[in-house]
């Protein structure tokens, strides 16, 4: 007995009792499990109830006929793949193609031969026995192939992730090294700035929320920088947003990113600084300027370090430590519903004041020193040093706008320089933003003036200056603000920063746009 012959079985179908015992004698002995049936209805209930491996069956029946038999059972979707060996005693060749035709597979002739029979029973089950294998292996590698097709597509998808996030790193990156080499390093001994470095070296191994507070110019981000230098972050970027520089509609879009069709001109996934940020430490710079509907989405975001970009239901999960930023008194505006109370003791975990420069007067020569000679490397001009005289003025000057208020009139003093000295005048009229007080109670002092060289027009004022030059690099650039060859590139500068100078310093279009020497005159 064949030692797999017992896992078959067999139907026959058959009206004549000779035969069925025959077949059940002979099969039976090779080791296959017999089931027998009269006529083919019986054959079809059996077949439908139970399917055997293989069937015998007879042509000549009552009834429906073998041939009807065999089509109906080929009509049964889990019985088509079924082996179906006619037992006949017609020899004609139309008969063979008949049975053929209803789906019969092989067809053994009366009287029986035992041998005969065995032979194409074993034929049959053998090679419906490899059929399923194949079908099994062929179901088990489209099963690993489809699971290999959907671990290399979600791979692909992860790398076009990483290269989309690369790219949009590689943009902000480029536009923050250009503004980072404007920064140096923190210049100054005095026992204000001290205070303040000694905070900073406390509070920046740890992921503490630090918020920084001083006035316009008096270098937050710069030490925002140095706290990220210093932190266990490092080795990630740091990544800015100025939160007064982007528009109430896009502030969310900056921060939290967006999907595609997420709104008009949404035409790709972009990341927001948050996800940008992932793993390193973002800087919120005038965070003061944030919608109250933003505030209450970045204080889920301090809270749970989580957040869903603009028009996606996909929680994004992060790691970042945010340092904050303001010129304002954020408790005032607390007070005044203008800043909620919740984002606040968030933010102000660790704060960090900075002081004003009329507050660290010993720095004041040290900070000029080293913005004259960045700008002499920078111009290629072959300035030495400041004059007694300006030095003098520049120490006892209140400096409203802090230390961007000292590297701006050191910076135009230097374009104007043709010498190895550097000076700069002074306007006995104070300036508009400090009239009537020196910030200590004091009289009010000089406004600086840069001074011309021999043979050219003294500028009026520093803001004169700042105007023509910007009015200047418009020009050239016939309006363009951004990107390669734009005026912010001309001029070193981030193009939002360049967009307030103009709108603070009355630029419009009319201004580099028109040609000035069609324009009428305005004088009397």
């Amino acid at each position: 007995m064949s030692s797999g012959a017992a896992q078959h079985s067999i139907l026959v179908v058959d009206d004549t009792a000779a035969n069925i015992g025959f077949l059940l004698d002979t099969l039976s002995k090779a080791g296959y499990r017999v089931r027998v049936a009269p006529d083919g209805e019986s054959a079809l209930e059996q077949l439908h109830y139970s399917p055997p491996d293989l069937v015998l069956l007879d042509v000549m029946m009552p009834g429906i006929d073998g041939f009807e038999t065999c089509r109906r059972l080929r009509q049964l979707p889990n019985l088509q793949k079924i082996p179906v060996i006619f037992m006949t005693a017609l020899s004609d060749a139309q008969d063979k193609v008949r049975a053929f035709a209803a789906g019969a597979d092989d067809y053994v002739t009366k009287p029986f031969q035992y041998e005969e029979v065995l032979a194409r029973v074993r034929v049959h089950l053998t090679r419906r026995e490899l059929e399923c294998k194949l079908a099994h292996l062929n179901r088990d590698l489209e099963a690993r192939v489809a699971a290999r097709t959907a671990e290399l597509k979600s791979a692909l998808e992860e790398v076009e992730a990483l290269k989309s996030r690369l790219q949009q790193e590689n943009r902000y990156l480029k536009q923050e090294i250009s503004e980072a080499a404007n920064l140096g390093e923190i210049i100054g001994s005095s026992p204000a700035l001290q205070a303040a470095l000694r905070k900073v070296a406390a509070v920046a191994p740890t992921d503490s929320t630090v918020l920084i507070h001083g006035e316009t110019g008096t270098g937050k981000e710069l030490f925002a920088r140095a706290l990220h230098a210093q932190s266990t972050r490092r080795d990630r970027p740091m990544i800015k947003l100025n939160c007064s520089a982007i528009s109430a509609g896009l502030v969310e879009s900056e921060l939290f990113g967006h999907v595609r069709g997420a709104f008009t001109g949404a035409t790709e996934r972009r990341m927001g600084r948050f996800e940008l940020a992932d793993g390193g430490t973002l800087f919120l710079d005038e965070v003061s300027e944030l919608p109250l509907e933003t505030q209450a989405k970045l204080l889920r975001v301090l809270q749970e370090q989580e957040f869903e970009p603009v028009g996606s239901s996909k929680t994004v999960k992060v790691d970042v430590r945010v340092i904050a930023a303001t010129n304002r008194e954020l408790l005032a505006d607390v007070h005044a519903g203008r800043f909620r109370s919740d984002l606040y003791y968030r933010l102000n975990v660790f704060p960090v004041d900075l002081p004003s420069l009329r507050d660290r007067p010993e720095d004041i020569e040290s900070l000029a020193i080293h913005f004259m000679h960045r700008m002499a490397r920078k111009l290629g001009k072959p300035i030495e040093r400041i004059s007694p005289a300006t030095l003098s003025k520049l120490n006892n000057y209140t400096w409203p706008g802090n230390i961007r208020d000292l590297q701006n009139t050191i910076e135009r003093a230097a374009v104007l320089s043709s010498g190895s000295e550097l000076s700069v005048e002074w306007d006995w009229a104070p300036p508009a933003s400090v009239a009537g007080t020196n910030g200590s109670g004091g009289a009010s002092l000089p406004q600086p003036r840069v001074s011309a060289p021999i043979g050219q027009p003294a500028a009026q004022s520093l803001e004169a200056i700042e105007r023509e030059h910007i009015i200047a690099m418009l020009k050239k650039t016939r309006g363009v603000v951004e990107g390669p060859n734009g005026a912010a590139q001309l001029l070193d500068m981030n193009p939002s920063t360049v967009r307030f100078r103009m709108k603070k310093l009355g630029i419009s279009k009319i201004d580099y746009l028109t040609d000035t020497s069609t324009r009428p005159s305005t004088s009397p």
